[in-house]
């Protein structure tokens, strides 16, 4: 190897070593991953071959999305105004009638004899 081959070679360590010196300040160190979980603690949790047990992407699709809902909710919405809205009506025909009868209870009562007092 020539002297300016040995001294592009060095240029270009020096050059690489600069870089990694730059990034090393940013690496996180043995204490400052400490705080973190290790592969110990993970084992407590389950891993992907045991949430394969439970429900997948596929089983889930049978159930309703967040759309769906939704615009159940808006439907549901609109059945309680109209059955309110009905309620509403079956009550005022009830007044109606209540009061036809109780104009008739009044009338006949007026038209009736009074009723004596029972003997003793």
């Amino acid at each position: 190897m020539t002297a300016t081959e040995m001294e592009d070679v060095l240029k270009n360590l020096d050059r690489r070593l600069t870089n990694v010196e730059q990034i090393l300040p940013i690496l996180a160190t043995k204490d400052d991953l400490k705080a973190f979980a290790t592969k110990d603690d993970l084992k407590a949790f389950a891993t992907k071959d045991d949430l394969k047990a439970f429900a997948t992407k596929d089983d889930l699709k049978a159930f309703a999305t967040k759309d769906d809902l939704k615009a159940l909710r808006q439907e549901m919405k609109t059945l309680f105004s109209e059955a309110k809205r009905h309620a509403s009506i079956l009550f005022e025909r009830t007044q109606e009638q209540l009061e036809i009868i109780a104009t008739h209870v009044a009338d006949i009562s007026q038209r009736l004899p009074p009723r004596l007092p029972p003997s003793q």
